[in-house]
């Protein structure tokens, strides 16, 4: 079967998931256990799916590790890396409206407030984990495969930005910022073959952004230790979107592009020899991935 259909059964099934799970479960609160568990469910129930596709379809013998999350690697050191790097990112583009004094924090250290970090530690977790199943999975493989790495990063990082525009405060501008969020996600996972690492960077930029700054989220205000406010022209800052709908989330973003390949001219990250996209692999000095099983032919 060749890749593209491979491609748009996943992409049926996974909406399938999407809307069973959401039906059945019916989260109504983004912070809570239901969120969490509703997630967790998905999670499962997509790389179960994906996991089967791949074994029925693509004839791998290791199906996690086809899909980019090899479970013989060191997966806590790549999660870590990942994530240490999306808190740098988030962090640079805080700084640049702090920098222009747009930026306050208060502190509100008390029980309830830790006790929302850590639900907050956990849903993000989660939730990145899926979106990264979902859109740097199994379905992004194959129409890489398909229409090849570049064109596959442009139609997935433009996918990526459509769930969010109906967030609220979203804009043109925050649509453009997530589909470029999306694109950095997936020039990751096409330098490292590694689902562990881009789901590191997704988590600790949101964790980071939401608990550690204090401030919105894609559109979603939540509570924690610190309360962040941004003031400022919206073009800059986001506006009530939060700074992934401003200039100054572009600017993490294009750095985020910039430090990769830095990483790989400097041969920190080693590119393989130009293979076909199906089986392109980046190998590391001290490897934060494992290597994942060449996909088979999509004849």
């Amino acid at each position: 079967m060749r890749s593209i259909w491979r491609f748009l059964i996943a992409a049926v099934l996974f909406l399938a998931c999407e809307y069973v799970v959401i039906r059945l479960m019916r989260p109504t609160v983004m912070i809570s256990a239901a969120s969490i568990a509703s997630l967790v469910v998905l999670v499962v129930l997509l790389t179960g799916v994906f996991a089967a596709l791949s074994r029925t379809l693509d004839r791998a013998t290791n199906p996690l590790a086809y899909m980019g999350l090899p479970l013989d690697a060191p997966v806590a050191r790549s999660i870590v890396v990942g994530f240490l790097l999306g808190a740098a990112l988030i962090s640079l583009a805080v700084l640049v409206l702090a920098l222009g004094g747009l930026t306050t924090f208060q502190w509100r250290m008390n029980g309830a407030m830790l006790q929302a970090a850590v639900m907050q530690f956990v849903l993000f977790a989660v939730a990145a984990l899926h979106e990264e199943v979902a859109f740097r999975g199994y379905p992004f493989q194959r129409l890489i495969e398909s229409i090849g790495p570049v064109p596959a990063v442009i139609v997935l990082g433009a996918l990526f930005a459509v769930p969010h525009i109906g967030n609220p405060n979203s804009s043109l501008f925050s649509a453009f910022n997530t589909a470029g969020a999306g694109a950095l996600l997936a020039a990751a996972y096409l330098l490292t073959r590694s689902l562990w690492f881009v789901w590191g960077i997704h988590w600790g930029w949101n964790f980071v952004l939401a608990v550690v700054y204090g401030l919105s989220v894609s559109g979603f205000d939540t509570d924690g230790p610190v309360d962040g406010m941004v003031k400022g022209p919206q073009w800059l800052t986001g506006g009530a979107y939060g700074v992934e709908g401003g200039a100054s989330g572009t600017i993490a973003i294009a750095v985020g592009f910039a430090a990769l390949f830095w990483l790989v001219r400097q041969r920190v990250l080693v590119g393989a020899p130009t293979p076909p996209p199906s089986t392109y692999v980046a190998v590391l000095p001290i490897p934060i991935t494992g290597e994942s099983e060449p996909p088979s032919s999509s004849a």
